[in-house]
């Protein structure tokens, strides 16, 4: 029997969703079938944080409430948050005390500005600093968009378990509402069944909320809130210049006459 499934992205309807497969199979982490698979049904949830750690978080929070545990994979080196900044660098650690496991989401357009052979260096240095933030190990790993950036350099890395290893993307079903939608395929698979035996949920907490949001709108919002967040940063920081002793005494030594070498006006 299949989901009654419907064209929106709400959290309603993410747990409809949930609570459908998970009555007939176990939602799993990667960590959980690292060291093989088990003999029950179960799919691995899986969320990427492309955008906002807030979304994330909102999710994560819902899913430990429901005793439901996931993935969470993070951009160290994100256009639309950085881990490094004191506003987001508790994300790691608040995931995994929700009962998350964390991975590393990396982009090869970074490793591309460097030579080949310092790339594992540079993944491991953000394993090494994801590790740092979140209090945990860090097992996973996960190459962000690899549709539009091309092969996967670290596919093959044995010391890592791959989100898009063969096993977890090629012998399993993959499943994702990336672009916030669903391909034809998986409606079909989760309306009318049968489910597979195991597969791979890719989300992406973004495209969750409270209330359904159109496509367009959702991502253009994304936009309008980092060009606010950049405005809001460019008008403290003028402020804080303004407000600097050494830019004080400036001023007002620009606004007394100049004294000549006999204390005269010049």
């Amino acid at each position: 029997m299949g989901i009654a499934m419907r064209d929106c992205f709400d959290f309603s309807f993410y747990w409809e969703l949930l609570d459908g497969l998970m009555s007939t199979h176990r939602a799993l982490r990667f960590v959980d079938v690292a060291d093989g698979f088990p003999e029950e049904r179960f799919f691995i949830l899986r969320h990427d944080v492309d955008y906002s750690p807030a979304a994330a978080l909102a999710l994560a929070r819902q899913e430990s409430q429901r005793r439901v545990r996931a993935t969470y994979f993070l951009l160290p080196s994100g256009f639309y948050y950085n881990l490094l900044d004191p506003a987001h660098a508790e994300l790691p650690r608040q995931l995994v005390d929700l009962g998350h496991d964390v991975g590393l989401h990396y982009d090869v357009n970074l490793f591309h500005r460097f030579p080949a052979g310092e790339w594992t260096d540079l993944l491991h240095a953000q394993v090494s600093l994801l590790e740092t933030l979140s209090g945990s190990s860090v097992r996973t790993i996960a190459m962000h968009q690899p549709g539009l950036n091309g092969a996967d350099p670290f596919h093959d890395k044995t010391d890592f378990l791959n989100a898009y290893d063969d096993r977890f993307f090629r012998d399993m079903p993959y499943i994702s509402d990336s672009c916030r939608a669903w391909r034809d395929a998986a409606w079909s698979m989760f309306a009318s069944g049968p489910l597979p035996r195991r597969f791979q949920l890719a989300l992406h907490p973004i495209n969750w909320s409270t209330s359904d949001r159109n496509r367009a709108d959702l991502f253009r919002s994304i936009h309008a809130d980092l060009a606010r967040s950049i405005e809001t940063a460019g008008e403290v920081l003028f402020e804080q210049i303004q407000a600097h002793p050494a830019v004080i005494e400036h001023e007002a030594r620009a606004d007394r006459p100049v004294v000549a070498g006999n204390g005269s006006p010049a």
